[in-house]
């Protein structure tokens, strides 16, 4: 009975990790197979985004501007892996 009491209450942790990991595989599925472009600065720009958050709210800035900070970081990341791309020939698979 204990092991499926603990079960349940992992239950919510688990289905906001699985929601956080089921956007990050929305975009990659989006530029893998929609738009027919191989990139792989979905999995970074998450990443990026949030090392920004942290470093944001840590530093003492507003969690609000500190998660739009980090959506800036992001798009930046993916405009600068399109420039390299399309401007310098460089292979889309980053």
């Amino acid at each position: 009975m204990d092991f499926l009491l603990s079960i349940i209450r992992a239950l919510p942790g688990s289905v906001a990790q699985g929601l956080i990991w089921g956007i990050m595989a929305i975009g990659v599925f989006v530029t893998f197979k929609l738009l027919d472009y191989a990139d792989l600065t979905v999995d970074g720009s998450i990443a990026t985004g949030g090392a920004v958050c942290v470093v944001s709210i840590v530093s003492g800035l507003d969690p609000a501007l500190a998660l739009l900070l980090a959506f800036l970081a992001g798009a930046v990341s993916g405009l600068v892996t399109g420039l390299l791309h399309s401007g310098f020939a460089i292979p889309p698979i980053l």
